[in-house]
């Protein structure tokens, strides 16, 4: 497995119901990646305007940290572990 860091402001398509947030789908370069797992999801309230964080696995296997900065409603992409 390799881990890589990224700090990319990204597209998602997410469900708002119940008020909570889940993730659908993110655009990277160009490609739809479809969540296929949410595996852990936590929120960070020291800032101002709390970020939530999910680790989420894709259709393809690969494990993203996405992060919702509440204050802007912008979505960031953190990390990603791939396999091989």
């Amino acid at each position: 497995m390799r881990q890589e860091a990224l700090d990319e402001a990204i597209a998602v398509r997410a469900d708002f119901q119940g008020g909570t947030v889940t993730p659908l789908a993110f655009k990277r370069r160009g490609r739809e990646h479809r969540v296929r797992t949410i595996n852990a999801r936590w929120i960070d309230r020291v800032p101002r305007h709390p970020h939530f964080y999910f680790s989420i696995t894709d259709e393809s296997g690969d494990v993203y940290q996405l992060q919702l900065q509440s204050g802007d409603l912008v979505w960031w992409l953190d990390s990603v572990t791939v396999e091989g």
